[in-house]
């Protein structure tokens, strides 16, 4: 099993209960480039970039993170760095480590800027990008940018179709509902042929429709604090029938999940507690929920670690400990099912 790492370009999780929030963590404290060197140098495979463009003080879009309370996560006034600016640092300081948004709302800035940013962030990192793409779900973000939040899905599409073009075509063209251009330039290509992977994040049947027709894996998110990794096997069979439609082979289809972690010694009351939040606890225990995850047919998890202090300082404390003790014997860990085992 992969094992990646959300980073803290929005903050840092801390959790109230049954739900997660991200903490503000003041721009030059954010660090990302110190953070992804120690990441690679520990062992993650991985570095994942949260995505939006603004965020309104108020809001009432349930936030997919918390599924059952649907409370927001996000403090009034974040702090966010943009993603693919970030990746361009990171690229350029790494030489190993994996890069994706996580994952990038597809409509928000046009589907050729974001094949240009993101071929961008292959071609620097000499093809380390892993291309994870979603539909968005906070209607006042849709708002603040102009658009239409009902159509979103139907964009989406049309843009996951436009990067193959982009990355893939020597003359670009595309006519569709939303997009349409003739006889276009998109160089340089991304190093990764015939494109980098594109992964689908989403909880919904739709999503993994979409995730079916048009991408290379699927992404859903395990936000809360008891979550039980095979919740989504319903999405998995949605994605076999939907395959099975198009006549579509899976066996270079991944599965990849997210959530919450954070390491501790044995006899530390989150070790102790029942129930214990996923992948927290002690080596042993969190292993044995990657295990589970594994069970439920995924390849690579991604951690968003729980940093109660909103330091940096304390999240290297994590990753290092995480690098440590629990990334290599993760390594022994295979997902089962019919998927590819890795992204």
């Amino acid at each position: 099993m992969d094992i990646g790492m959300f980073m803290p370009t929005h903050g840092l999780l801390t959790r109230d209960g049954a739900d997660m929030f991200l903490s503000v963590v003041p721009g030059p404290e954010i660090r990302p480039v110190e953070v992804a060197q120690v990441a690679e140098r520990v062992g993650f495979h991985s570095l994942w970039f949260g995505d939006h463009v603004t965020i309104a003080l108020e809001t009432t879009s349930g936030h997919v993170a918390n599924p059952e309370s649907r409370k927001r996560a996000y403090p009034p006034r974040p702090h966010m760095m943009d993603g693919a600016v970030v990746m361009g640092a990171i690229a350029t300081a790494t030489s190993r480590i994996r890069l994706g948004p996580c994952v990038l709302i597809a409509p928000y800035r046009g589907p050729l800027n974001d094949a240009r940013q993101f071929a961008t962030v292959d071609v620097l990192s000499n093809g380390r990008l892993i291309m994870g793409v979603g539909a968005g779900w906070m209607k006042e973000e849709f708002d603040a940018l102009d658009l239409p939040y009902e159509e979103r899905g139907p964009m989406t599409d049309e843009c996951i179709q436009i990067y193959k073009r982009s990355w893939s075509d020597d003359v670009v063209s595309f006519h569709g509902k939303f997009y349409d251009f003739d006889n276009l330039s998109m160089d340089p290509k991304p190093v990764q042929k015939p494109h980098p992977p594109i992964i689908f994040g989403s909880i919904a049947m739709v999503g993994a429709r979409r995730a079916a027709r048009l991408c290379d894996g699927f992404f859903p998110m395990f936000g809360d604090t008891y979550p039980d990794p095979y919740r989504f096997g319903y999405l998995q069979d949605e994605i076999r029938r939907e395959a099975e439609t198009i006549g579509r082979d899976l066996s270079n289809f991944s599965m990849t999940a997210i959530a919450s972690a954070r390491i501790t010694d044995a006899d530390d009351p989150l070790a102790k507690k029942e129930p214990r939040p996923i992948c927290t606890g002690a080596k042993e225990q969190i292993l044995d929920d990657l295990a589970r995850f594994a069970d439920a047919g995924y390849g690579s998890v991604v951690l968003n670690i729980a940093c109660p202090s909103a330091r940096v300082d304390e999240l290297i404390e994590q990753m290092e400990w995480i690098g440590r003790d629990v990334i290599p014997a993760a390594r022994d860990i295979t997902a089962t099912g019919e998927w590819k085992p890795e992204i």
